[in-house]
């Protein structure tokens, strides 16, 4: 009776253990889908890439932006005339050429007109001559008087001086026209045998390096413009290393009825890459102040202000700040949390938001993305 009470037991034991057992099979089976029904998975913080820059400490410059042309110096240009009617026999220069002292210009000869005026002055002074010939003969012949013979002398001295002078014009043969000093043809007004009367303009001949850049300024930026500002001149179709510096000399007082403009005239200190009548951009500097200065991009309108982001920790940090000095490319910022060589982001910062995670690589010097 011991022994069969036993073994039920054994067995009732062996089916609560089997029983178990496939309980927590079942449970184990199960329980990752309660997990994932029961828990909440947290998702990763948003990291935003940015590219930023070193905040600058340094000289910024604002300026007004204008163009115009090189011209020459009204005081430097020389006019070449002749003071007779003259045959332009030959032209030995072209406009734009660079001539030294002594150079050839223009070949003359006298014209018609001319030859006719000097035959006029001979034949006068043979005819005075005749006269006063004469009239001594009356004098010895008791005919005339002394003071007979004074008009005749003045006339005879009158006649010789023309003569003279014609022959110092250079009336009576051809004549070598040669420049007085080294410079640039600005102009060639006469073409290859033609008649040119007296005082006609032959051409003009500009000092080498005496001209200056006139710029068109709109009227609006009038009261920007003092005597003495400094100017950046750059040619716009000609690379250069560097711009050539000058300063305003002459600020007109009248619009141009022809580009309704006010026109400035600079003096450049150095214009050996300057070109007569090349058309060139000048930056004229109407401020200038040491500053915190960044990339124009890096700031961004904010309800009626201006802010930027930096980055510290890496997380983004807004900076409210105002604008001070300006030019094409970069800003003065000012705020009080700012400070010199803060990180700024030059790229990326319209998606910021304070506090936001970021990754930040390097720029280049431009403010741009540096490239990969």
């Amino acid at each position: 009776m011991m022994k069969s009470y036993s073994k039920n037991t054994i067995v009732l034991l062996a089916l609560l253990a089997l029983v178990i057992v496939c309980a927590l099979i079942v449970g184990l089976v199960k329980s990752p889908a309660l997990t994932s029904a029961d828990t909440k998975v947290s998702e990763p913080e948003p990291v935003a890439q940015v590219k930023t820059i070193k905040l600058q400490e340094g000289e910024l410059k604002e300026s007004l932006t204008a163009y115009g042309m090189v011209l020459p110096f009204p005081d430097k240009l020389t006019t070449i005339n002749v003071p007779y009617t003259s045959l332009i026999e030959k032209i030995q220069v072209n406009q734009g050429q660079l001539v030294q002292k002594g150079d050839v210009l223009l070949l003359l000869k006298p014209g018609t007109d001319a030859v006719l005026q000097l035959e006029q002055a001979q034949s006068e002074l043979n005819a005075a001559l005749r006269e006063n010939q004469l009239l001594q003969e009356r004098i010895r012949l008791k005919l005339a008087t002394q003071q007979d013979l004074v008009a005749s002398q003045l006339r005879v001295a009158q006649a010789k001086v023309m003569i003279k002078n014609l022959a110092e014009r250079g009336i009576g043969k051809e004549q070598r026209i040669n420049a007085e000093h080294a410079g640039i043809i600005y102009l060639v007004s006469v073409q290859q045998g033609q008649i040119v009367p007296a005082g006609t303009p032959l051409l003009q001949l500009v000092d080498q390096n005496q001209w200056m850049v006139r710029l068109g300024i709109e009227p609006e930026d009038y009261q920007h413009l003092q005597l003495g500002q400094q100017v950046l001149i750059t040619p716009v179709n000609t690379p250069v290393a560097a711009p050539v510096e000058g300063r305003i000399e002459i600020i007109t007082h009248q619009i141009d009825p022809s580009t309704r403009l006010l026109n400035v005239f600079v003096r450049p200190v150095l214009n050996q890459t300057l070109l007569i009548n090349d058309f060139v951009e000048g930056r004229i500097i109407i401020a200038s102040a040491n500053c915190l200065m960044v990339p124009r991009q890096a700031v961004l309108p904010d309800d009626g202000g201006y802010r930027l982001f930096t980055v510290k920790n890496g997380h983004a940090v807004k900076h409210n700040v105002q604008i001070g000095l300006e030019n094409d490319r970069h800003v003065e910022v000012i705020a009080a949390d700012l400070k010199a060589q803060d990180e700024v982001v030059v790229l990326g910062n319209y998606e910021l938001t304070p506090d936001m995670a970021v990754s930040a690589t390097p720029a280049d010097n431009t403010g741009r993305g540096a490239t990969p």
